[in-house]
């Protein structure tokens, strides 16, 4: 019996699988708001996210591939253009377990396997819908060109407000010693999709990113 609820769990575990969509979110910072829109496309295993967001003249983006294996998501490469950071604003990113390649960032080892950061977010999803509370992540931060440890913990669940009515969400907080907390707030109902997220800069400063409308999730 007891191999038997083991084999059960196992496959609860390894048996989530993601939907495609297309979102609409507003970026907040600085006492200004930006719209932000985000693409994710699942076929089989294999997933392409996207982001882009107009900053005045200027476009940020990232376009990041990644692949789901049961319980655990494994990046595979990602671009970023990021008018915003110190130079190079353009980038991309090969990953491999523990190593990182990139034609203008050079190579980069790590101790454990890196996630870039929109795949961190869909091993963030991942971990809610299988019910993982307490966790880490080694990320690649694109705009500090360097691997952080990020310790993640289910808080609790919290209803917030939304354009599109009231939503129970699961709330998760990422901690590191080198950048400020973030605060993600993830509807079960809508694919444990993140909703909403609060980073908290080192400075005290406050950015906020929230869907702005239900998403569209694509048929397949």
């Amino acid at each position: 019996m007891r191999i038997l609820l083991a084999l059960f769990v196992s496959l609860s575990i390894n048996s989530y699988e993601f939907k495609s969509y297309e979102a609409k979110f507003q970026f907040q910072a600085m006492g200004f708001s930006f719209p932000l829109n985000r693409y994710f496309t699942v076929e089989g295993n294999e997933i392409n996210t996207r982001v882009k967001m107009n900053v005045f003249f200027y476009t940020y983006s990232i376009d990041s591939d990644f692949a789901v294996d049961g319980n655990s998501v494994t990046s595979k490469k990602t671009s970023v253009k990021d008018p915003f950071r110190d130079e190079p604003k353009k980038f991309s990113l090969a990953f491999d377990g523990k190593n990182i390649t990139s034609k203008e960032l050079g190579t980069i080892a790590a101790e454990t396997e890196v996630l870039e950061q929109l795949a961190s977010d869909a091993q963030v999803r991942l971990n809610a819908a299988n019910g993982v509370n307490e966790y880490s992540l080694s990320i690649f931060d694109n705009t500090k060109s360097k691997v952080i440890k990020k310790n993640y913990k289910l808080t609790g669940e919290e209803e917030i407000s939304t354009p599109f009515g009231q939503i129970n969400t699961l709330v998760v907080e990422a901690t590191a010693d080198e950048v400020g907390p973030i605060i993600y707030y993830i509807a079960p109902e809508f694919d444990y999709l993140i909703i909403q997220s609060q980073a908290i800069l080192k400075n005290g400063e406050k950015r906020i990113l929230s869907l702005k409308e239900r998403p569209k999730f694509l048929a397949e």
